[in-house]
């Protein structure tokens, strides 16, 4: 089966509606991080704009920002700013309709294919442990392998489950390797158990799983010769990481988001401490994002779908942005779209055999 890219279909403009509807009202900001009143709120869905009698399409169009137009007769186009990024004098769109009525439409349907047999009524067609997610497999399968033929940039959002299993650590670290992987964003316990095993060859203290050797002794001086070194690059060249995901990112260059929380007791030299920090570098990745897998991070898979479109343009061509979720929980799964992200794909399943599938059937 081969994988076939769906095409956008832009909305008939042409159509008396839009072209008799208004332009998109544009109000000055008046002091740097705040919002006019009224100000239009964007979601992850595709949304147009009408400046000086033309629809332009939001790209990046992403939860909880705010568009900024540019008016300039010849020039019109818009930006995407989070409310604490805005500036005295961008203009910014107001109004709370999306219906084209204020200038502002949204349009969910530009890669929807009718099918003449779809069925009106099916049997567990919501995402649960009963679900069979054989064909989201090979899905993502077809999808992943586009990607790296074609040039996508595949993100990974990681939790720690995934560094505590040595195989799924052993085949995350050949997805890396064989460049399936372009950045990952995670915690700083998924980073340090990861080279904890790469360097002790223990977990949470433990090589094997017996009650004297459950201990975070390995665990913090992990962290604490990483910080000596000075980083997590310099520890790798050190030698004394021998294997796991970490090393096969320094060595083949992909980069590693780490974002503290108020949790964290003890961070790698990468952490951001600062939260807005950790925002901006994982949107610097989330804008090039073309497929974004999110496994066993409930926290970071919430704030990362929240800023991932639902499209996007490469290349001059809009086309989807693939989200997939993977939790044991269901719970965990469909809390994401309960945030306002309905276009990922969620598998519910133990994340350590869903990362051992995918690096078996890859790589």
């Amino acid at each position: 089966m081969t994988f076939d890219m769906p095409k956008f279909t832009p909305p008939d403009f042409s159509q008396e509606f839009f072209v008799n509807a208004p332009n998109a009202t544009l109000v000055e900001v008046e002091k740097d991080g705040v919002a006019p009143a009224n100000y239009h709120a964007l979601s992850v869905f595709p949304e147009y704009f009408k400046i000086n009698g033309k629809w332009v399409l939001a790209t990046q169009s992403r939860m909880d920002t705010v568009c900024v137009a540019n008016d300039e007769p010849g020039n019109e186009s818009v930006n995407i700013v989070e409310f604490r990024n805005l500036k005295v004098g961008d203009k910014v769109v107001v109004g709370r309709t999306e219906d084209g009525s204020e200038g502002i439409y949204m349009y969910t349907q530009g890669f929807i294919e009718e099918s003449k047999d779809a069925d009106t009524f099916a049997f567990r067609s919501g995402r649960s442990r009963e679900t069979a997610f054989s064909i989201d497999y090979d899905r993502l399968y077809q999808i992943l392998a586009n990607e790296k033929e074609n040039g996508g940039y595949i993100t990974w959002v990681l939790g720690t489950a995934v560094s505590l299993d040595r195989g799924s650590r052993d085949a995350m670290a050949q997805l890396v390797r064989n460049g399936y992987v372009d950045a990952i964003i995670c915690g700083t316990s998924f980073a340090a158990f990861d080279l904890e095993c790469a360097t002790f060859g223990t977990t949470w203290g433990q090589e094997t799983f017996i009650k004297e050797q459950n201990t975070l002794d390995n665990y913090y001086e992990t962290i604490n010769m990483v910080r000596e070194a000075g980083s997590m690059e310099e520890f790798v060249k050190s030698g004394r990481p021998k294997d796991g995901i970490m090393k096969a990112c320094v060595e083949c260059g992909v980069p590693v988001i780490i974002g503290g929380t108020i949790r964290d007791r003890f961070g790698l030299p990468e952490t951001y401490d600062n939260v807005y920090e950790a925002q901006d570098a994982m949107r610097k990745h989330i804008r090039k994002t073309s497929t974004v897998v999110m496994v066993s991070a409930i926290l970071f898979t919430i704030a990362t779908g929240n800023m991932t479109p639902s499209y996007n343009e490469f290349d001059g061509v809009i086309r989807p942005v693939y989200m997939y979720t993977v939790d044991i929980q269901e719970f965990a799964v469909n809390k994401l779209s309960d945030r306002g992200t309905l276009t990922a794909t969620s598998v519910v399943t133990n994340t350590q055999d869903f990362i051992k599938n995918i690096g078996r059937a890859l790589t």
